[in-house]
């Protein structure tokens, strides 16, 4: 059977993108817009790509027998999520010309790049992780759970602070505790048959935060609430561990 009509991965994200947010903003059904995860914009179709979380130069860095593998396609090892490709405008002044998927790739993919091939890592005293791969790692994890867990992570407060630091390559946000400006570096993996290959990004929640493991590293990063909880939405007095209040602020235009 041909699967020439069958729809692309960024077609079939953006339906399963919009079906999500409409949990939060039901009045998006009746329009035709996403919103960006990162910036908050809502948007439409033609201002989206398709982003690979995990780089793609990290995937070319990737053994053979991994890269060659049709059960381990490249899609599969990186992840994917639609980010905006329209140029951000903060206070009516242009900030950057290319939109969050591009933001991305000039200022994480390379440090995540580092940490994914070995180049940083405990033992190299010349090499260490520094600010930037921390940042980078941060984003990393916080897309990477959108992509799990769906607009939940990025509307509630915690997903506010997370869009704001993804804004802020070369600094921590005030708000972000010291527990989430460590990360664990590890050596990268070199076995073929390991299971990163398949499922690069693990998810562990634990006293109002979220142990995210991905690929040769582990970051902690806050969550308000536990995104896999139900949400009240026909309740008229909501317990508070069911009850979530959507942020779409965003200082973009």
């Amino acid at each position: 059977m041909s699967d020439v009509n069958l729809p692309s991965i960024k077609e079939r994200l953006w339906h399963s993108m919009r079906a999500d947010l409409s949990k939060f903003a039901p009045e998006i059904q009746d329009s035709q817009l996403l919103m960006c995860c990162t910036c908050g914009r809502l948007l439409p179709q033609e201002d989206f790509d398709l982003e690979h979380l995990v780089p793609q130069q990290a995937l070319r860095a990737d053994p053979v027998d991994v890269r060659t593998n049709p059960a381990t396609p490249a899609n599969v090892r990186a992840g994917n999520l639609l980010l905006c490709k329209k140029p951000l405008l903060y206070r009516n002044s242009p900030l950057y010309g290319n939109g969050c998927n591009s933001w991305k790739g000039r200022f994480y993919d390379k440090a995540i790049t580092d940490i994914f091939t070995g180049k940083v890592n405990p033992d190299n005293r010349r090499a260490r992780v520094n600010d930037t791969h921390i940042t980078g790692c941060l984003a990393l994890a916080y897309l990477a759970m959108v992509a799990e867990f769906g607009y939940a992570v990025a509307l509630m407060q915690s997903g506010r602070l997370l869009r704001e630091q993804f804004f802020n390559p070369r600094k921590f946000h005030k708000q972000l505790g010291t527990r989430y400006q460590i990360v664990l570096v590890g050596s990268p993996a070199t076995d073929p048959e390991h299971q990163v290959w398949s499922k690069p990004f693990g998810f562990h929640f634990e006293r109002g935060a979220c142990i995210v493991n991905v690929r040769s590293y582990v970051i902690t990063l806050p969550v308000s609430r536990d995104p896999r909880t139900p949400i009240a939405q026909h309740v008229k007095f909501v317990p508070s561990r069911f009850k979530l209040r959507p942020d779409f602020s965003t200082s973009f235009r």
